[in-house]
């Protein structure tokens, strides 16, 4: 597994394409515009626009010329929703698994 190493000596895992779009929904819930998404997203600005692109195209994110903003849409919503009960779910699974680990190692 190729784990980058940040400055500060902590080990860093790379996120998956989903915890990315579920970062980038999370951020445009109020309305963002593209460099407050790119940085707080932490992503380049060919990544940002692959993602935004991408997003709109699904129907989870909608830009406002107007305002210049990126918003998550109820889809995008329900999508953040979907994605935090399975964060749960994972969470409440190495738990378990940890406890199990425990009993017969």
């Amino acid at each position: 597994m190729n784990v980058p190493i940040l400055k500060n000596n902590s080990i860093r895992k790379n996120r998956s394409s989903i915890e990315i779009i579920a970062n980038i929904l999370e951020i445009a819930k109020d309305g963002a515009k593209k460099t407050k998404i790119m940085y707080l997203a932490n992503l380049s600005f060919d990544q940002l626009k692959k993602y935004l692109n991408f997003l709109i195209d699904k129907k989870l994110l909608e830009y406002n010329p107007n305002e210049k903003k990126y918003k998550t849409t109820n889809r995008g919503s329900e999508f953040l929703k979907m994605f935090r009960e399975f964060k749960e779910s994972e969470i409440a699974y190495r738990e378990k698994l940890s406890i199990l680990e425990k009993l017969v190692l």
